[in-house]
């Protein structure tokens, strides 16, 4: 077959009988007799674009479930939980199984669960590696009676959560503070994990500084490679597989974050990451008080004008004022606004903001609020110009255009809406359910638009933009009737 008759299933096909282990250049041998430069970069943008994959830059390659199998890591239970005989899967087990295995999903050896009720504050701080997109989704999702949280969060809100029964297990190994469950993946994919006791004794403290360098050294590699796009269980996947860690590991990951000198939890858009510190950043680590107050330290930091102070949940998620301010836009749409301004060669941020806001007011209670979210989101227009390649954008950004004058338009049905201060109808309200799954569709085909990573050949492109014109088709009809009715 000759390279350009290749199809996408063809390559998809070939990746599937490639095995645990394979090179990108073999997946291309196996499909032409011969050499092609463009199905080989085909074969790469594949690979890369699908999560069941790992690569390095030799694009030596290898799938998940098959770089975690028999995996070993470290969990290290603190002492509230061996006071309580339990042990919360919040992070615990990222990335060492699937994502699309529930934390308290995982088949733990034979432990059982169960549920119970503590304040927010004494519990947040084992779920922080879950990215503050998702925390309280996983809490609500976990238990009906945490839907208090999309309301508000205070440290002293009791909450619901599944947790591990571990007291028997505990009591059986006299488990003391400094002791580990020394934990094997059975399979990656159906989320079953084996455990042993490891004392504390039998951990060495060179052992422990030497792990921690190592993921040390890979998190700089990932972030050189992705930059803020990935979400933390993302991050931590591929800093795990960097990593040269031999087989035995020698902390648990919230060993890591604590013992870190390098990485810290930083918001980085709609989402927090883990960053690398260097000498010239201009951030270090700080005592910040995470957003449930819940008094934890977990390395937030950000740099604000002088004078100026700013809220420990503003730090933790700046664009959570957009919605305190009435602007029901996501990080990725404002990333997608600033970046549609690039491309047509704007430089001015505050025709980008224009651009934006319309002619909006800010509804704050405060000036401070205002200052700094123009700040923030000034600050990111710039990093993006200044990120910005227009030659790899170029084949991507009319489908970004075609998207983001859909998002305008939804604005100008919710603000029509908004001014018309009263309560929306049944039928409103179902026009608005409507729009929201739209704009999470056409999100999630920004989201990969706006990745600099991402660049693809004729037929994905096409795939997207059908994708594309399908969700603007359906949101027109929507509006259309809309107005007809009127």
């Amino acid at each position: 077959m000759k390279a350009e008759n290749i199809t996408i299933e063809n390559i998809e096909n070939a990746l599937a009988a490639a095995g645990d282990k394979f090179t990108a250049a073999g997946v291309v041998k196996a499909l032409i007799d011969g050499k092609s430069e463009p199905l080989r970069r085909r074969v790469e943008r594949a690979i890369a674009g699908d999560d069941k994959y790992f690569y390095d830059d030799k694009w030596s390659c290898c799938t998940r479930k098959g770089f975690f199998k028999d995996r070993k890591f470290l969990i290290t239970p603190d002492e509230w939980e061996i006071a309580q005989g339990v042990l919360f899967p919040g992070h615990r087990f990222v990335p060492y199984v699937s994502g699309e295995i529930f934390p308290s999903g995982v088949q733990f050896g034979t432990m059982k669960t169960k549920k119970i009720i503590s304040p927010l504050g004494t519990v947040f701080h084992y779920h922080i590696l879950l990215g503050s997109e998702q925390i309280f989704d996983f809490m609500v999702a976990d238990d009906p009676a945490n839907e208090i949280l999309q309301h508000s969060a205070g440290r002293t809100d009791s909450i619901t959560l599944t947790v591990f029964d571990m007291a028997d297990f505990y009591r059986e190994h006299d488990f003391a503070f400094g002791d580990a469950l020394l934990c094997t993946v059975k399979d990656y994919e159906n989320g079953i994990v084996d455990l042993q006791y490891l004392p504390g004794a039998e951990r060495t403290e060179t052992d422990r500084e030497k792990f921690i360098a190592a993921l040390d050294e890979s998190a700089q590699t990932i972030w050189d490679k992705f930059q803020d796009y990935p979400d933390i269980p993302e991050q931590l996947a591929w800093i795990i597989y960097f990593a040269k860690c031999g087989s035995m590991p020698g902390a648990s990951l919230d060993e890591f974050l604590a013992g870190s000198e390098k990485v810290q939890l930083r918001p980085e858009g709609d989402h927090a990451v883990l960053t690398v510190a260097n000498e010239d950043d201009g951030f270090h680590h700080h005592d910040h008080d995470c957003d449930c107050g819940c008094g934890h330290d977990h390395g937030h930091d950000t740099v604000l004008p002088d004078g100026l102070s700013l809220s420990p949940e503003a730090v933790d998620d700046p664009y959570k004022l957009l919605a305190e301010a009435g602007f029901p836009l996501s990080a990725v749409e404002l990333d997608g606004f600033m970046l549609d301004a690039i491309y047509g060669r704007e430089s001015d941020f505050a025709g980008v903001s224009q651009r934006i806001f319309g002619h909006a007011e800010f509804d704050f209670e405060d000036e401070l609020k205002q200052a700094v979210l123009l700040n923030f989101l000034e600050e990111r227009f710039e990093i993006l110009q200044e990120n910005y390649n227009r030659a790899d954008d170029e084949i991507k950004a009319e489908l970004r255009s075609q998207i983001m004058e859909a998002v305008s338009h939804r604005l100008d049905y919710l603000a029509a809406l908004g001014a018309l201060e009263r309560d929306p109808g049944e039928s409103e309200q179902e026009t608005m359910r409507q729009l929201a799954d739209i704009a999470a569709k056409l999100g999630e085909a920004l989201r990969l638009i706006n990745n600099p990573g991402f660049t693809p050949d004729q037929i994905e492109l096409d795939r997207l933009g059908e994708l594309i014109d399908d969700q603007i088709s359906r949101q027109e009809d929507i509006l259309g009737t809309v107005d007809a009715n009127q």
